[in-house]
């Protein structure tokens, strides 16, 4: 399915009466893991998950018990058979509080985000980047790290690991997150870099490629600006950046899950105390500009989320279940930097064990590929033109929602932009109420039609009182 959003190259021609709108998700209000065990009972963040033969795994990175505010890289990996339970097995790898019966793995990253690699070799299915000092941490049997940056390593099991180069792949630092894109067979990659902007020095993020051992140059993706502050201001915060970027590659657009850090006062050198929210954001085709919703709107808002959830910071990206689409996230007591005035923030964490860590593991859920879509309430049109596509049935699927009254009608245009008999709104079958998947179709036709590749065919959409969230668009003999 093609996600809707503003530019889509298969969307032509829309009537002024659509609006663009958001579709938000759903927060459930208690988290899926919290800290339970000494290694992980300060805090546990930056997930990476995804169903593994059947079997939910998650990695993420703990903050140990009595964690003293110094930087802890440790990554541990949890299982379930739902992917709301969780358990912790014995990876008995890493010696933490005298025992290695615990679920740490031996990546030694900070920001770690974990993926399946259908087109790797055996002994390096799992993959995995991240931000290594090799001078805060042991890499254990990796060779000696020449410097900070982002690395990627290789795992056969995902519990035992191999950094691939005494080399960083880039040379920046923190927040990192990348997701395999089964499209293009490679990894899509985005992390963090300090840059100035528009009068202060602002986390901003780069983005690469990595395929087959090969990493692209960054390049840059999503800089705040001056709207990112008036956006913060109307919030009752000073000013704003960007703290990381879940990704969620489609054979349409990239979708980002863009964390908004939004600053209080007093500022420090990088803004460092404040709350970070979700907006939306968009690729429209690989190496293009990345686009923000407009207006810039959350998409989830911690004031939004349940009260363990003061700053949101999404896995690296989401994954589909059944007939939804979950992304797992890290919510925190404290907004960031911050836990109350008069309390010192480096003691608040090293106690945070008493209260089942500063830091837990939530979910976030929606139907599946409804993220944005154009909505109309009184009669509104729509033109596409079709992908190409070498398969022998074409197709035109929609994902829609139609209030009581409303429906949602499709006829095909010839060259001449005229309805060809046959496949006209009077006799197209009206699509009415929730449908994830539901292909048009007309009175006396089945299926789409066969047309010659050079002859170029469009379909009009009639939209009233509905909303189109996603669509699928071929036609066969394209080639």
């Amino acid at each position: 399915m093609q996600i809707i959003c503003e530019g889509h190259p298969q969307i032509v021609d829309l009537s002024p009466g659509l609006q663009f709108v958001l579709h938000h998700p759903t927060v459930l209000d208690e988290p899926v893991l919290e800290g339970e065990s000494d290694v992980d009972a300060a805090g546990a963040f930056y997930s990476s998950v995804f169903r593994d033969a059947g079997v939910f795994r998650m990695w993420y990175q703990t903050w140990p018990r009595g964690r003293d505010g110094s930087n802890t890289f440790t990554v541990a990996c949890a299982e379930s058979d739902d992917g709301l339970h969780w358990r912790r097995p014995g990876c008995n790898l890493v010696e933490a509080f005298g025992t290695r019966n615990n679920p740490l793995t031996d990546l030694p990253f900070h920001s770690p985000s974990v993926f399946a690699d259908p087109d790797a070799r055996p002994p390096a299915r799992y993959r995995a980047f991240g931000y290594c000092d090799p001078r805060r941490i042991t890499v254990g049997t990796a060779p000696a790290l020449n410097r900070p940056g982002y690395f990627t390593a290789h795992s056969a099991d995902g519990l035992h690991w191999e950094i691939d180069s005494a080399e960083p792949l880039w040379p920046w630092a923190d927040v990192i997150t990348s997701a395999y894109d089964p499209t293009y067979h490679r990894a899509l990659v985005a992390m963090k870099r300090w840059r100035r902007s528009a009068g202060m020095d602002r986390r901003a993020f780069m983005t690469a490629e990595w395929s087959a051992g090969q990493a692209t140059q960054g390049v840059t993706a999503l800089v705040p600006d001056e709207y990112d502050d008036l956006q913060a201001r109307g919030r009752g915060f000073n000013s704003a950046d960007y703290y990381g970027l879940g990704l969620m590659p489609t054979e349409g657009p990239t979708i980002g899950f863009l964390w908004n850090f939004r600053h209080q006062l007093p500022l420090g050198v990088f803004g460092d105390i404040g709350r970070v929210d979700l907006s939306i954001v968009y690729q429209l085709e690989r190496h293009g500009k990345w686009h923000h919703f407009p207006g810039r709107p959350d998409w989830l808002s911690a004031e939004d989320a349940p009260d363990w959830a003061n700053c949101l910071y999404t896995a690296a990206y989401p994954i589909d279940v059944g007939d939804e689409t979950w992304l797992y996230f890290c919510g925190t007591l404290d907004f960031h930097g911050w836990c109350g005035d008069g309390v010192k923030y480096e003691e608040w964490i090293k106690t945070s064990g008493e209260r089942k860590g500063s830091a837990r593991i939530g979910l976030i859920k929606w139907p599946k590929n409804r993220i944005m879509g154009y909505k109309s309430v009184h009669i509104e049109r729509m033109r596409l033109v079709p992908r190409r596509d070498k398969s022998p049935q074409g197709n035109l699927i929609l994902n829609a929602v139609t209030r009581p009254g409303g429906a949602l009608r499709a006829e095909l245009l010839d060259p001449q932009n005229q309805p060809i008999p046959g496949y006209t709104f009077s006799e197209c079958e009206p699509i009415r109420g929730d449908h994830l998947e539901i292909p048009v179709r007309w009175k006396e036709h089945p299926s789409l039609p066969r047309f010659p590749a050079d002859q170029p065919i469009m379909a009009r959409l009639e939209l009233t009182d509905a909303i189109l969230y996603a669509f699928d668009f071929t036609l066969p003999g394209l080639v």
